[in-house]
């Protein structure tokens, strides 16, 4: 019984610590990256006219961003990317980069289930 009870707070503790990051990481994607990306990821379109890009380069809930590895976001993240993107080196702890990523695969709408086969009415 103590085994089970254990077991039930650590995975409680850790369910909370979870929630805690993922609160954190979306307050710091609201004050670092928002600016440029959005608030729901979509790109900031005042920012791609200010710096004359495309707005799709801003997006980050699109199929090209969602469809690269956690490494190679992160990578972006912490080096940057060229001129369109500063580095968050040293402006990010190494700890939140992750985190920070995670949250912002979860700006992506869902995918809705297609069912492989179209379901057959009884007879």
């Amino acid at each position: 019984m103590k085994k089970t009870m254990r077991g039930l707070l650590v995975l409680g503790l850790l369910a909370a610590a979870g929630a805690a990051m993922a609160e954190d990481a979306a307050k710091l994607y609201a004050t670092k990256c928002a600016m440029c990306h959005g608030k729901k990821g979509e790109g900031n379109p005042v920012m791609a006219k200010a710096k004359k890009m495309d707005i799709g380069l801003f997006a980050v809930n699109d199929e090209a961003t969602l469809s690269k590895t956690d490494e190679a976001l992160i990578k972006a993240t912490v080096d940057g990317v060229g001129a369109a993107m500063p580095a968050y080196k040293g402006k990010i702890a190494d700890a939140d980069v992750a985190p920070l990523v995670a949250h912002m695969r979860s700006l992506a709408a869902p995918v809705a289930e297609v069912p492989s086969e179209a379901p057959v009415a009884p007879r």
